[in-house]
């Protein structure tokens, strides 16, 4: 029996080869392999995609982060608020630029941060450092976009920067009250993955930074190449951190077809949800402010891993994203949370399976799918009660 694949890069490779060639033919003519006219142009066109100003190349979604902060000049003593339910590189990059992360719970409907739990943190008062909260860090996970207008509200009142890990969302949309944006640009600035499982990826790592901020656009350009200036003139100590045009020949490829690819995953994840409308699981769902690109399709049950042991066995991939909350990480058991903490979090996290999704993925490939989720469903007893969430959100201790 043929493996259904998680995701397919390769059959992604085969639909961009002859243009990727072309144009790593000329990159190797000119020898323009850090810089140029390749990530000079990718620039322009992500940047007329997502409808910014600004999009600045570089390394990664990490450093894309990590640069962002920097360029807000957050650092020690300034707190970074931002969600136990991601992967440990958004609090990477706020350790990195040496300030400290705060964690509240995510919406147990859409596993995102929580408004009304960032918003019980600020009004207590009771801040884990001298200098308090500086910025809020939203993930949008698994491709379905945070709060962004309440969460926009929110930083207002108390003048915070929001830094949108924007990482898994590419090409999805959310409402703001200056009307229907790309994710990655409702804050003041959005930070991109090009990992190559994304929807849009690379061959290798790359990220990038979106704003229409010009000052900020140009410091974090700065920044990602030693702080230059002029080729032996530095005005800032910096990194190396740049995009390399190789990479950025691939998303040009990519870029083009990334509408077309993100509308397959939004019919497969309609497929999904009909044909698992009956079972007992919690679906992910669009709430009626944000359009997922589904980078992940991922349901819950507290039977997970009956359901993943039989994918598997079944020759069908998949995964679990999240299995340990940050919180719960031994990296980062110095920032002094316990379990218990966040319990919409860690219900998450045991909680999760995701499914195939990709857009090469076939309907019947989705069918086989499904079927081996009824059976599973069809033997196991009850199985995660949909009225949880309806708890009010949580925020984690306060010290």
């Amino acid at each position: 029996m043929k493996k259904i694949k998680m995701i397919d890069l390769a059959a992604q490779n085969l639909e961009i080869r002859a243009e990727v060639e072309a144009a790593l033919a000329e990159i190797h003519q000119n020898t323009a392999y850090v810089g140029g006219p390749q990530v000079e142009a990718f620039e322009r066109e992500f940047a007329d995609y997502l409808g910014v100003r600004h999009v600045i190349g570089v390394s990664s979604g990490t450093d894309a982060l990590h640069l962002s902060l920097r360029a807000l000049s957050i650092g020690a003593g300034d707190e970074v608020i931002t969600t136990p339910m991601t992967f440990i590189a958004t609090t990477e990059a706020i350790l990195h630029a040496g300030a400290t992360p705060v964690l509240v719970d995510v919406d147990p409907l859409t596993c995102n941060i929580s408004p009304a739990a960032i918003r019980k943190y600020l009004e207590n008062g009771r801040f884990r450092t001298a200098n308090g909260p500086k910025a809020i860090l939203p993930v949008h996970l698994y491709g379905a976009p945070a709060a962004m207008r309440e969460i926009n509200a929110i930083a207002a009142q108390y003048r915070l920067s929001v830094v949108e890990d924007a990482c898994q969302a590419h090409g999805a949309r959310v409402a703001t009250d200056r009307g229907w944006v790309r994710a990655g640009t409702a804050g003041t600035l959005g930070c991109f993955s090009f990992y190559p499982g994304k929807n849009l990826g690379a061959w290798g790592e790359a990220g990038a930074v979106a704003t229409n901020d010009a000052e900020l656009a140009a410091q974090i350009a700065r920044l990602r190449d030693h702080g230059r200036i002029s080729h032996y003139a530095h005005a800032d100590i910096g990194y190396n951190a740049r995009l390399d045009a190789l990479q950025a020949a691939v998303l040009r490829a990519k870029l083009k077809r990334l509408d077309r690819w993100n509308e397959r995953r939004r019919a497969i994840a309609t497929r999904y949800c009909e044909l698992l409308a009956d079972l007992d699981l919690v679906l992910p769902r669009d709430p009626a402010d944000a359009e997922s690109c589904y980078h992940l399709f991922v349901i819950r049950n507290a039977h997970r891993d009956a359901f993943r042991t039989a994918l598997l066995t079944a020759q069908i991939e998949c995964g679990i994203h999240y299995p340990i909350p940050l919180h719960l990480q031994s990296a980062l058991k110095d920032c002094g949370y316990r379990h218990g903490d966040f319990p919409h979090s860690e219900a998450v996290a045991d909680t999760v399976l995701s499914l195939p999704m990709h857009p090469h993925l076939t309907d019947g490939e989705v069918d086989r799918v499904v079927e081996v989720l009824d059976q599973v469903a069809r033997q196991a007893a009850p199985g995660l009660d949909t009225a949880e969430a309806e708890v009010s959100p949580a925020v984690g201790r306060e010290v």
